[in-house]
C-alpha cells in the first residue's frame, strides 16, 4: 500500500509537471498571439497614417499646381494684353505720324493758309488731346488694373512665402521703370514733333502771303468739304468713343466677375480644408476612444481570464486535495471494515464457542448422577450461559457494526450498556465509535445542505473532536470550503446590512454619476435579477435603490445566494467589475465600496458552479448532496450535546407558551416569524447561511 501510494504520488507530480509545462506553453503562445496582434495592429495604424499624409501630401500638391497653373495663366494673360497694348499704342503712333505727315503735305500743297493751318492746329490741338486723355484712361485703366491685381494676388497669397512678395515688387518696380521709360520717350517724340511742327509752321508763315492770293477761290470748296469731314469725322470719334466706353464697361464687369469667381474658389477651398480638418480630427478622436475601449476590454478579458484561470487552478487544486483525501478515507475506511470483519469472525467463532460449551454444559446437567456432580454442571452451566451473552452481544455489536446501521447501532449500543456485561467493553467502544462517527457525518451533511455557518462549524468541530478527520477526508474537506464561501458572502451581506440611509442617500444624489457608480451599482442589479433593458439609465438604477418593502435593495441582497443567479449576469458583471480597482471604488463612496465587494463576491461564487443548475444543484446546495434523513431519536451519543426528547421538547414549549405580562408571546411569535427581538418587522428573515449562533 504505501509503495503504491508513492507510485500514485510520483505519477501525480510528473501529471502535474506536465500540466505546469503545458500551461505555461499554452501562456507563452497566447502572449506571443496577443504581441503578433498588437503588432499587427499598430503596423495597419501606422500604414493608414502614412497612406493619409501621403493623400493630404498629394491633394496639396494638386492645389498648389492648380494654383501656379491659374497664377502662370494669369499672367501670360496680363502680358499679353500688355502686348497687344504696346502694338495698338505703337500702331496709333505710326498712324499719327503718318497722319501729320500727310497734314503737313496738305498744307503745303494748299500753300499752307493761316484758315486752314488754325484748324489744322485745332485739329492736331483736339486730336492730341483726345489721344492723350485715351492714353491716360488708358494708362489709368490699366494702373488700375494692376493695383486691382497686385490686391488680388495679395489676398490669395496670404500664406505664400517671402520670395513671391520679393518677387512681385521687383516685377511692379520693373514695370514702373518700364512705364516711366516709355513715358520719357513719348515726351521726347512730342518735343521733336512740336519743333516740326513750328518749323514748318514757320515755312508755311512764309510761304503763306504768297498763296493767300492763289487760294481764295479753292477756299469756299475746301471749306465745304472740311466742314463735311468734320463732321464725319466728329460723329466717328463719339462712336469710338462709345464703343472704347462699351469695351471697358464690359472688361470690367468680366475684372469684378472674376475676382467674384476667384474669391468664391478660394473661400471653397478654405472651407473644404476646415471641413477635412474637421472630419480627420473627429476620426483621430474616434479612432482613439475605440482604441482606449479595446484596451480597456482586452484588459478586463485579461483580468477576467486570470480570475478564470485562478478559479480553474482553485478547483484542480480542491480535486485533487479531494482526491488525495478520498484516497485517505478510502484506506481508513478499509482498514476500519477489516477491522470490523475481524472482529465480527471473532465474535462468531466465539459465539459458536459459547452456543457449543452451552450445550454441553446442558448435556452434563442433564446427565449428572450425584449432587455434586450436578452443581459442577450447574456452575459449568451458569458460566456458559455468561459467555453465550456476551458472545450475542459481541455478535449483535459486530454484525450491526459491519452493516454500518445507524438504525441497528443504537439499539445495540443502548442493550450491552443496560446489560454492562462484562468482555463487551471492546466491541461496545468500536460500536460507539463507529455510531458516533456515522452520526457526525450526518449532522455534517445536515449542516451543508442548509448552509449555516454555525452548525457547519459546530458539526466540523465534532468531526474534529471524534478524531474523524481521516474516515471524514472528503466530506470535511467540502465542508471547509463551503465554510469559507460561506463566510465571505456573510461578511459582505452584512457589511450591506450595515449601510444606512445616509450613506446610500449620498450614492441617490448624483445627478451626473461618475462611471464606476452607474457601473458597479447595475452589476449589483444585474445579480439581483433585474434585466438589463430596466438599468438602461442612472435614473433607472436609482428608480430600483428607491424601491421599498419585498423590493428594498438591502432586503434582496439578504436573501440572495449564488444559486440564484444567471450565470451569463454573473460573467457579464466580472467583466465590469475587473475595470476598477477596489480602492478607487472606496475613494468614490464608502456604499459603492461595500456594493462592490459583495457584487464581486456573489458573482465569484456563482461563477465557481456550473454555468448550468440543475434541480439538484437548486434544491441541494453547493455540492449537490442529497437531503440527509433526519437523525434517529436520541441524537449523538457522546460527541456533542443530545437533543431533548420528545417530552422535553413539549415541556418547553409549554413553558415559552405561558404568558408573562404579555412579553413571552411577542417574543415567541418574532422569533418564530424568523425575526430578532427589536428588528424590523418590515426585514425579511436571514438566510440560512446568515445564522451565526
Amino acid at each position: 500500500a504505501v509503495v503504491s501510494s508513492q507510485t500514485w504520488g510520483e505519477q501525480r507530480r510528473k501529471e502535474e509537471e506536465i500540466l505546469k509545462q503545458e500551461e505555461e506553453a499554452r501562456r507563452i503562445l497566447e502572449e506571443e498571439r496577443l504581441k503578433k496582434e498588437a503588432a499587427e495592429m499598430a503596423r495597419l495604424e501606422e500604414e493608414e497614417r502614412l497612406r493619409k499624409e501621403a493623400e493630404e501630401k498629394e491633394r496639396l500638391e494638386k492645389e498648389l499646381a492648380e494654383r501656379l497653373r491659374l497664377e502662370a495663366e494669369k499672367k501670360a494673360r496680363l502680358e499679353e494684353e500688355e502686348r497687344l497694348r504696346k502694338e495698338a499704342e505703337e500702331k496709333a503712333r505710326l498712324e499719327e505720324e503718318e497722319r501729320l505727315r500727310l497734314e503737313a503735305e496738305e498744307k503745303a500743297r494748299l500753300e499752307e493758309e493761316e484758315r486752314l493751318r488754325l484748324e489744322a492746329e485745332e485739329k492736331a490741338r483736339l486730336e492730341e488731346e483726345e489721344r492723350l486723355r485715351l492714353e491716360a484712361e488708358e494708362k489709368a485703366r490699366l494702373e488700375e488694373e494692376e493695383r486691382l491685381r497686385l490686391e488680388a494676388e495679395e489676398k490669395a497669397k496670404l500664406e505664400e512665402e517671402e520670395r513671391l512678395r520679393k518677387e512681385a515688387e521687383e516685377k511692379a518696380r520693373l514695370e514702373e521703370e518700364e512705364r516711366l521709360r516709355l513715358e520719357a520717350e513719348e515726351e521726347a517724340r512730342l518735343e521733336e514733333e512740336e519743333r516740326l511742327r513750328k518749323e514748318a509752321e514757320e515755312k508755311a508763315r512764309l510761304e503763306e502771303e504768297e498763296r493767300l492770293r492763289l487760294e481764295a477761290e479753292e477756299r469756299a470748296r475746301l471749306e465745304e468739304e472740311e466742314r463735311l469731314r468734320k463732321e464725319a469725322e466728329e460723329r466717328a470719334r463719339l462712336e469710338e468713343e462709345e464703343r472704347i466706353r462699351r469695351e471697358a464697361e464690359e472688361a470690367e464687369l468680366r475684372r469684378l466677375e472674376e475676382e467674384r469667381r476667384i474669391q468664391e474658389e478660394e473661400e471653397r477651398i478654405v472651407e473644404l480644408q476646415r471641413r477635412e480638418l474637421e472630419e480627420r480630427l473627429r476620426r483621430e478622436e474616434q479612432e482613439r476612444i475605440a482604441r482606449e475601449q479595446y484596451e480597456e476590454n482586452m484588459e478586463a478579458e485579461r483580468r477576467a481570464a486570470e480570475k478564470e484561470a485562478a478559479r480553474v487552478a482553485a478547483a484542480k487544486a480542491l480535486e485533487e486535495e479531494t482526491c488525495l483525501a478520498r484516497a485517505k478515507e478510502e484506506a481508513a475506511t478499509r482498514r476500519q471494515i477489516d477491522t470490523h470483519k475481524r472482529n465480527q469472525e471473532l465474535a462468531d467463532r466465539e459465539f459458536e464457542a459459547a452456543k457449543a460449551a452451552e450445550i454441553e454444559a446442558e448435556s452434563s446437567v442433564q446427565n449428572s448422577k450425584s449432587d455434586r456432580e450436578l452443581e459442577i454442571a450447574n456452575r459449568m452451566r451458569d458460566g456458559a450461559l455468561q459467555r453465550a451473552q456476551r458472545a450475542t452481544i459481541n455478535k449483535d455489536l459486530a454484525d450491526a457494526t459491519i452493516q454500518r446501521d445507524v438504525k441497528k447501532l443504537k439499539p445495540m449500543i443502548s442493550k450491552a450498556e443496560k446489560k454492562r456485561v462484562s468482555g463487551t467493553e471492546n466491541y461496545l467502544l468500536q460500536a460507539k465509535k463507529l455510531y458516533e462517527q456515522l452520526q457526525a457525518a450526518t449532522q455534517l451533511k445536515g449542516a451543508t445542505f442548509d448552509r449555516r455557518i454555525a452548525d457547519i462549524e459546530a458539526a466540523i468541530h465534532a468531526i474534529k473532536k471524534g478524531g474523524f478527520e481521516t474516515l471524514l477526508a472528503v466530506e470535511l474537506l467540502e465542508a471547509q470550503v463551503l465554510l469559507k464561501k460561506l463566510q465571505r458572502i456573510q461578511r459582505a451581506a452584512l457589511e450591506v446590512q450595515k449601510l444606512s440611509q445616509q450613506t446610500i442617500a449620498i450614492l441617490k444624489s448624483y445627478n451626473r454619476p461618475p462611471d464606476v457608480v452607474v457601473q458597479v451599482m447595475r452589476s449589483v442589479f444585474l445579480l439581483l435579477g433585474n434585466k438589463p433593458s430596466q438599468l438602461a439609465t442612472w435614473p433607472d438604477i436609482v428608480i430600483q435603490l428607491n424601491k421599498i418593502g419585498k423590493d428594498n435593495t438591502k432586503r434582496r441582497i439578504q436573501t440572495c445566494t449564488p444559486e440564484d443567479i444567471e450565470y451569463t449576469h454573473a460573467k457579464k458583471v466580472e467583466l465590469i467589475l475587473v475595470k476598477y480597482d477596489e480602492e478607487l471604488v472606496f475613494d468614490t463612496t464608502q456604499a459603492l465600496g461595500v456594493f462592490y465587494n459583495w457584487a464581486e463576491c456573489i458573482a465569484d461564487e456563482r461563477l465557481a458552479l456550473p454555468e448550468v443548475l440543475t434541480e439538484k444543484h437548486k434544491s441541494s446546495g453547493l455540492f449537490g448532496a442529497a437531503r440527509p434523513p433526519p437523525l434517529p431519536e436520541g441524537g449523538m451519543v457522546s460527541s456533542g450535546t443530545p437533543p431533548a426528547t420528545g417530552k422535553k421538547k413539549k415541556q418547553k414549549e409549554k413553558k415559552e407558551e405561558k404568558p408573562k405580562n404579555g412579553k413571552k408571546k411577542v417574543k415567541v411569535a418574532a422569533i418564530a416569524a424568523g425575526l430578532r427581538p427589536g428588528a424590523d418587522k418590515n426585514m425579511p428573515p436571514p438566510p440560512k447561511f446568515l445564522h451565526a449562533d
